[in-house]
């Protein structure tokens, strides 16, 4: 694409300079292209942008992130919150409802106190407050609590 046209630009032109500018960011991106016949110096500069983004490409994380949902907490951790949470939470709870007042934190402080006995990473009080008001936790969680219930009767 010729750079002539942007040296001034009108108003109904800037789709067009934009596009060029979107491509010399993606030829930047592209390691064989040495962006030699880039003349224009906001094509330049867009294409070292692109170029600069490959280099610092951030590296993938050593362990697998968390997600405030709880999917990828360890097992035992899940446990421990959802105990937590099924403790302060009134037996009459559905999802939807309000949760009383102070309920959430206690379930936090609860959930703190067994993880750190643990030896696992307290979770954060948002953690806790997004269990909560998701209703239900996951299939495996019930199973481990209903085991620890029974081991506990015998």
């Amino acid at each position: 694409m010729t750079t002539a046209p942007f040296e001034t630009i009108p108003a109904w032109r800037i789709a067009r300079l934009r596009t060029a500018l979107r491509d010399a960011e993606q030829r930047g991106a592209d390691p064989d292209d040495g962006g030699h016949d880039l003349h224009h110096r906001a094509l330049q500069r867009r294409f070292g942008l692109g170029r600069g983004r490959t280099k610092s490409v951030p590296r993938l994380a050593s362990k697998a992130k968390t997600t405030r949902k709880g999917r990828s907490f360890p097992h035992l951790k899940l446990v421990i919150i959802w105990r937590a949470i099924l403790n302060c939470r009134p037996p009459a709870w559905r999802q939807g409802d309000t949760a009383p007042f102070g309920s959430i934190r206690r379930a936090h402080d609860q959930a703190v106190a067994a993880c750190r006995a643990a030896g696992l990473a307290p979770p954060r009080y948002r953690t806790v407050y997004v269990l909560w008001h998701r209703g239900v936790p996951p299939a495996e969680v019930p199973a481990a609590l209903r085991d620890e219930y029974t081991n506990l009767k015998e």
